[in-house]
């Protein structure tokens, strides 16, 4: 097992980083990578069929696709592939094509791909009692469901769980209480359309939270009150459900657990061929959105004898598991408890013993700097902190007289101040942190423009802007040749890249000549990357348009994750534009160095090395060049064409008969009628001794006919008028097509010649005309 200075190298294929689904299942990896101290190389590509949602905006967003097979035996340990999201809409038999490219040991997440292992949230347990608790504890029967779409596969597990809950409780499932939304939050439409279907609608179960965004809104519109006219429940537990009004009962799926297990997973299989989790288990949380309010106060009492019994510690745990128990299963379930404990001991004791002396100053720092902490900003959230600061304080104003309910609504609004305050420090940092990556981002094209005559100068400007961007380390790399999409999805790497330009620990290296040259299997680790630490590294395509010029891969932390997408595409930008200077600069000094004469004859040499020399037209090369360039520029994608391929009926009889000087009038002759027959931009070419091919673009599909016909009048009258004792006749074959750049003309070619052979069958046995 090959691995960077004895640290084991965990790959994992996600889609968009921009995806909130997508980073959340980062964050568990990224934790787990930190806590195990393996190096973590995200791929963050894109769908497999990119355009499936929005084909106008992510036409070229398939590009993104490209960086998944860098992943290899050679750069790797082992991969995890949430294939769930990536592969959300292939098949069974495309997922496991896909995965048999990476020869390494893999695990995908999400979804169950036969002959793999697997790590999955199943999502049944929690919905079934999501749908259970509005029928049992509120006794709702008239319950509404917001699905997702219907082909995909989550939707479709959630959906047939709140069938199947509804037919075991003996309430008829009917079709109108269901509508389909995309898991966006744009639902008010047909959440509308469900409640105008069913006026005496008791309940909504959404089948995620996104959606539940849109059906507050619609509900609301109405006059209704949720939790009280109509109850509603989600899916998913993401940061909205906390900060909606009222807070959304919800499932827990567990989302950034298996992210955190699934690298524990794939180290199981390394380390002894087998994993020992396949399966985590969903759970519900209540919340006041489906009615219940602050239910958790019926338990309050029982804190009292706790308190009675004068065991702070007893009383504490108890609190832990009142405000946290919800969050139990998840991997940072115990740092949760051990950070929350200080300031929660500080609250508890005055309240324990009796005396209400809060110390709200040390309660206050305590709480700040465990806010102060990436552990809530990134893993369990400033939101859910919050709601259990607020619970606590619900919860121990109900045990309490009037007068020492007082002194703790003071020190909780004390508390609530000061988070507030902290909270809009961090705001105004976090925007001025995210201002200021913008900027170092656009600076990057801005440096490209002023310094695109000194290569080097721009390098090193764009390295120190990548620090600014809180990139640790950044490695540029440029295409010796060129990456390309192959016919079945999959895309061929070039063996080799450039290295163009490279800081790390600060420092800025700009290569040339040679020295730039590294292995695509060493493209994450080589001479140029130091192993002083473990790394998490993200690898991203630098494209523009349908054209890749290279990659870049950035060490940096995920809190800044989206620092990625904005300065990946400046930098594409940037290459884009030093291509373009580039060859500029050649063509410029080409046309300084050149003198008239040798320009004239290169065209001279460049027009016979492309052109026929007895009918003056293209030859089989200049035919070939022109073509091939036509329907594989971008440009052209798309647009019909068609190739006429056409030879002369009996030339060998002309040339044994008349002579070969006769011989070449007529296929002279054939040339002629080709270039009457077709436009001045199409492009005509003899590519043997008889053999011609025409090639045009189609504005109508009726042009093969009509040029068809047109040369077959302009032959007729040929042999008519040109007092020849012989025929020159033409067979022609015809095939169109649709441009595309990976289109091989030859191909084309072959069928238009096929064509001919059929129209060959109807030729004129005898060349003579009739005395």
């Amino acid at each position: 097992m090959k691995k960077s200075n004895k640290r084991l190298n965990i790959g994992f294929f996600t889609c968009h980083l921009d995806n909130d689904y997508a980073y959340e299942v980062c964050k568990g990896v990224d934790y787990a990578a930190k806590e195990l101290d393996v190096n973590l190389i995200v791929f963050p590509g894109m769908y497999m069929n990119a355009s499936y949602n929005d084909p106008k905006n992510a036409r070229f967003d398939y590009q993104y696709n490209s960086i998944f097979y860098y992943a290899s035996k050679h750069t790797l340990d082992a991969l995890i592939v949430s294939i769930g999201s990536i592969g959300s809409f292939l098949s069974e038999n495309d997922m496991i094509a896909f995965l048999k490219n990476f020869n390494i040991p893999i695990l995908t997440i999400e979804i169950e791909v036969p002959g793999y292992p697997y790590l999955y949230t199943e999502g049944r347990t929690g919905m079934r009692q999501a749908i259970e608790h509005l029928i049992t504890e509120h006794h709702k029967t008239k319950i509404g469901f917001v699905s997702g779409r219907r082909e995909n596969a989550d939707a479709k597990e959630r959906l047939d769980t709140y069938c199947q809950v509804l037919m075991d409780h003996n309430i008829p499932v009917e079709e109108d209480r269901i509508v389909y939304g995309n898991f966006s939050e744009f639902t008010e439409d047909i959440v509308n359309n469900l409640l105008d279907a069913n006026p005496d609608l008791e309940a909504i179960v959404f089948a995620n939270d996104s959606m539940a965004i849109g059906g507050y809104n619609a509900i609301k519109a109405r006059g209704l009150e949720i939790g009280k006219d109509i109850l509603v429940t989600g899916y998913d537990d993401a940061p909205a459900a906390l900060v909606l009004d009222p807070p959304l009962t919800t499932v827990h799926n567990h989302i950034i657990d298996m992210g955190y297990h699934a690298v524990y997973e794939v180290l199981n299989l390394l380390d002894h061929g087998s994993t020992s989790t396949s399966i985590l288990s969903s759970s519900l949380i209540v919340r006041s959105s489906c009615g219940c309010g602050n239910y958790k106060l019926n338990k309050a009492k029982e804190l009292t004898s706790v308190f009675a019994a004068n065991d702070l510690q007893k009383a504490k745990n108890y609190v832990l598991n009142y405000l946290f128990d919800d969050y139990k299963d998840n991997f940072y379930y115990e740092e949760l408890i051990e950070r929350f404990s200080e300031p929660l001991e500080l609250i508890l004791k005055p309240v324990a013993d009796g005396s209400m002396a809060f110390d709200a100053a040390a309660i206050s720092g305590s709480l700040l700097a465990l806010i102060a902490t990436d552990f809530v900003d990134l893993y369990f959230s400033n939101d859910k902190l919050t709601h259990a600061i607020r619970e606590l304080n619900q919860l121990l104003c109900s045990l309490v007289d009037d007068n020492n309910r007082c002194k703790i609504m003071r020190l909780f609004n004390q508390l609530y101040s000061d988070m507030l305050a902290k909270s809009s420090s961090t705001l105004y940092n976090t925007i001025h942190d995210h201002k200021k990556a913008v900027w170092s981002s656009m600076y990057i094209t801005r440096d490209t423009l002023t310094y695109s005559d000194d290569e080097e100068s721009c390098f090193r400007l764009i390295m120190d802007k990548l620090q600014d961007a809180h990139f640790i380390s950044s490695y540029m790399y440029i295409y010796e040749d060129p990456v390309m999409l192959m016919s079945d999805g999959s895309w061929k790497i070039p063996k080799n890249l450039y290295l163009q330009a490279c800081n790390n620990n600060g420092k800025t290296v700009y290569l040339s000549g040679d020295d730039r040259l590294i292995s695509s299997d060493k493209l994450f680790f080589n001479q140029y990357t130091s192993y002083d630490r473990r790394r998490t590294l993200v690898i991203t395509p630098l494209f523009t348009n349908n054209i890749q010029y290279g990659l870049f891969v950035g060490e940096i932390g995920i809190e800044h994750f989206q620092n990625i997408y904005p300065n990946s595409l400046q930098l594409a930008t940037s290459l884009n534009f030093i291509s373009l200077m580039k060859q500029q600069l050649l063509t410029q000094s080409k046309l300084a160095s050149s003198a008239s004469e040798l320009s004239e004859k290169n065209k001279l040499l460049n027009k016979l090395s492309i052109t026929d020399g007895l009918t003056g037209i293209n030859n089989r090369r200049g035919f070939l060049d022109s073509v091939q360039h036509l329907v594989n520029s971008s440009y052209n994608e798309g647009k019909p064409a068609m190739l006429l391929f056409a030879d002369m009926d009996n030339l060998k009889q002309v040339n044994d008969r008349f002579g070969h000087k006769n011989g070449d009038y007529a296929i002279k002759s054939i040339a002629q009628i080709l270039q009457q027959s077709f436009d001045t931009d199409d492009v005509i070419g003899r590519i043997g001794g008889d053999e011609f091919v025409a090639f045009c673009f189609l504005d109508d599909p009726h042009t093969p006919d009509h040029l068809c016909s047109k040369i077959k009048a302009l032959s007729e009258h040929l042999n008519e008028t040109n007092g020849k004792p012989y025929y020159v006749d033409i067979s022609l074959g015809v095939s169109t097509f649709i441009c595309n750049p990976t289109l091989n003309i030859e191909d084309v070619l072959h069928q238009a010649d096929e064509s001919l052979y059929e129209h060959k069958k109807n030729k004129r046995k005898d060349v003579l005309k009739p005395v």
